[in-house]
């Protein structure tokens, strides 16, 4: 419980820094005759996102699976020019796409059946809400079927004894 605490303090506090640094960021990606953002290969995200747009939303994403850039990108270290974010070698970045596509369409769904309430007022599923800082969700154990000893209790005697 401590650790989804932290996790989920983490995670308020990205989105919290990202939501600050996209509202300071000058719109249109920067200043006029600026290069173009050092962003390539958006496939799901929108291809006019600037790198400091892009950045909260990787965090949140490390926060939520526990990982770091290297988990998903060709990354050797902070600021190195080996890295290379484009790169499509990593079977968890092509991973990371469709599940970006499933929540989005979950999302969506969710919203067009709950028309009790504004859509801003339903909880979003989020990388966070299956895997909880693991880069694999760990599922609970499955309940016990009705009539089935607890867990951890002695077995039954044979029939008959």
């Amino acid at each position: 419980m401590m650790r989804f605490t932290r996790v989920t303090l983490v995670v308020g506090v990205v989105i919290l820094t990202g939501t600050i640094a996209a509202a300071q960021a000058p719109a249109g990606g920067g200043q006029r005759g600026a290069p173009p953002p050092e962003t390539t290969n958006l496939q799901v995200l929108p291809k006019t996102m600037t790198t400091a747009q892009i950045l909260p939303i990787m965090r949140n994403f490390a926060a939520a699976l526990g990982t770091n850039c290297g988990y998903c990108h060709v990354w050797t270290g902070p600021g190195l020019p080996t890295n290379d974010y484009a790169a499509d070698t990593k079977p968890a970045k092509l991973v990371a796409r469709v599940m970006m596509q499933m929540t989005t369409e979950a999302n969506e769904k969710i919203a067009a059946g709950i028309k009790s309430k504004p859509a801003s007022e339903l909880t979003r599923v989020q990388c966070m809400t299956c895997h909880r800082g693991a880069a694999i969700p760990v599922l609970p154990p499955p309940a016990p079927a009705p009539g089935a000893a607890p867990a951890g209790a002695p077995p039954a005697p044979p029939a008959g004894r």
